[in-house]
């Protein structure tokens, strides 16, 4: 596994910050959601992160976290994935669901919330 640098830290956490969202939990209370493709996965990812790709997400998800009130985090490469993934577990009923947009936003979130549960 690689890991990517965080470029995009600054952008997400003042985007987050705007929008007044945050995950009230410890990082590793949070279910970290990878919804890329398999092959994107295996390049590079969250190193907590499960793979449920965006179109399997509705099947799938239960399994991981059947309390629709746990905190979870989504990402892809460009947000787009994510985004649908969080249309779709807010339609399934989960209420604590956050878009990190992409895999250096994850990881920004990630660092985040560890360090608050330190």
């Amino acid at each position: 596994m690689s890991t990517v640098p965080i470029r995009n830290a600054a952008r997400l956490l003042m985007l987050l910050l705007l929008l007044g969202l945050h995950i009230n939990v410890s990082a590793a209370d949070t279910l970290w959601l990878d919804v890329r493709t398999g092959e994107e996965f295996a390049e590079a990812h969250l190193a907590a992160a499960v793979n449920i790709p965006y179109d399997q997400i509705a099947d799938r998800i239960e399994h991981y976290a059947p309390d629709k009130n746990r905190a979870l985090v989504v990402y892809c490469r460009s947000g787009r994935r994510a985004d649908i993934a969080k249309q779709t577990l807010e339609q399934l009923g989960y209420t604590n669901v956050v878009n990190a947009q992409d895999l250096d936003g994850a990881e920004a979130l990630y660092q985040q919330e560890t360090r608050a549960s330190d």
